[in-house]
């Protein structure tokens, strides 16, 4: 695993985190979650592609909903909440995801799903 790329990828993942927190609760209410991705898009145009994974991943659908609320940034409570399912649930369904991409973190799942969407 490339240490720079993972940093990269690191750093990527903490702008995004720092600019969607900065966005006031005024502004989300107006703001959609693809003007977010459309402005991070504009301040970091390239993010770094995250290590090679196998090709078969496999996740279920319902992984792959979850996934995708990773991507956007829900917490696991919201998650849950989303989807109304205990929070054990959806903290089992994130390891799982994790384990099935092969990476250490939520934000790697993130950068994963989005190198590849």
């Amino acid at each position: 695993m490339d240490t720079e790329l993972c940093e990269q990828a690191d750093i990527y993942e903490q702008v995004r985190e720092a600019v969607r927190q900065a966005v006031s609760d005024t502004l989300a209410r107006i703001a959609t979650r693809d003007d977010l991705n459309t402005l991070l898009l504009q301040l970091m145009p390239t993010p770094p592609s995250p290590p090679a994974t196998p090709v078969s991943v496999r996740l279920t659908a319902r992984e792959q909903e979850i996934l995708e609320r990773i991507t956007a940034g829900d917490s696991n409570k919201v998650i849950a909440r989303t989807f109304d399912l205990s929070l054990h649930t959806v903290k089992r369904h994130v390891a799982n995801i994790l384990t099935k991409l092969g990476v250490n973190s939520r934000v790697q799942a993130a950068t994963w799903k989005y190198a590849r969407h």
